[in-house]
């Protein structure tokens, strides 16, 4: 049996449609040959590609005119969620209300109109805007996850957008799908963060009532030297908290975060250290550590609830997220 011919440069290396092939002069006995493996029908791909999520989003584009959409998207553009949906393999791809929706094994398909602003156009793919992809998941994530993949979008580096884009982009969807969930976490959301546990963590907080802590507000000693930017903080009882995930284990980090810590113990803050551990109940019902931690400190340093201010409510328990350890 002879080996298949060499592909065309421009089919190698990445998927391809089969009228793509038959333009570049391919026969079909070429375009079934086993060098080349079907993601889907109408498309090929040399089975030396890695067949990750982006290869298979580039074969199932290529063959549908598709936009990624809602979770595919989400992973695309490195939302935080939580890990049972961000390891699904189904696929998520939005048609024009005029197309049918795809129709595929593994694969959801999606009819809504876009605007043009909403479509970013990658190397490899069209996906759906953070805005829209965030907006998207308003029928699929819970409210605090809803939250949570909000904040990343405001977070403090590279942000994705910004509050006042964010507020005009929800104005124009007033009455669509997802709106009032929308809402509802657009006011529980906040700018600045850095990882997914800070605004979990803020959200048990004040879940059970609890003032809401500000968020990476930096913290100066009497001469006007920057010690630390806390995660999350009480400014008027003076309140550090810091979230240390898994990767402040390591030997230097960890030095590193004695030494920033004493520093603000030095300066006169109660420094509150919280992990995983902390954020999970130790049995349903229970009010997480993080909570009553927190709340010793704030009655320490002379904080007492404000009159008919009571939780609201248990706080579910934390989910686990692909925070890099932090």
């Amino acid at each position: 049996m002879h080996p298949p011919s060499e592909l065309l440069p421009q089919l190698l290396n990445q998927p391809f449609t089969v009228a793509e092939a038959r333009a570049a002069g391919l026969s079909r006995r070429r375009t079934r040959a086993r060098d080349l493996v079907n993601h889907c029908h109408g498309v090929r791909a040399p089975a030396t590609t890695q067949n990750s999520l982006l290869d298979r989003l580039r074969a199932l584009t290529a063959a549908t005119g598709a936009v990624v959409s809602h979770l595919s998207a989400a992973v695309l553009w490195g939302f935080p969620l939580p890990l049972a949906l961000e390891n699904v393999a189904v696929v998520h791809l939005t048609s024009d209300p005029g197309r049918r929706a795809v129709r595929y094994k593994n694969v959801v398909g999606h009819q809504q109109s876009l605007e043009p602003d909403e479509v970013v156009a990658g190397a490899w793919v069209r996906c759906t805007s953070p805005l829209r992809t965030w907006f998207d998941l308003a029928d699929i994530l819970n409210l605090d996850d809803l939250v949570i993949a909000g904040d990343f979008l405001l977070r403090r580096r590279n942000p994705l957008t910004t509050v006042d884009a964010l507020d005009a982009f929800l104005a124009g969807k007033r009455g669509r799908p997802g709106y009032r969930r929308a809402v509802r976490a657009r006011a529980l959301m906040r700018a600045n963060t850095d990882s997914p546990k800070e605004t979990e963590l803020r959200l048990l907080l004040t879940r059970h009532g609890l003032p809401e802590p500000g968020i990476n507000v930096p913290i100066f000693d009497e001469t006007g030297g920057w010690i630390q930017d806390p995660d999350l903080s009480y400014e008027r009882e003076r309140i550090a908290i810091q979230y240390d995930g898994a990767h402040h284990a390591d030997p230097g980090q960890r030095r590193s975060d004695i030494f920033r810590d004493e520093n603000a113990r030095d300066a006169g803050w109660r420094v509150v250290v919280l992990t995983q551990t902390d954020l999970d109940p130790l049995a349903p019902g229970m009010t997480p550590t993080a909570v009553t931690r927190v709340r010793a400190a704030l009655e320490e340093r002379g904080w007492t609830p404000e009159p008919g201010r009571s939780p609201r409510g248990s706080a579910p328990a934390s989910r686990p997220y692909d925070t890099n350890g932090r």
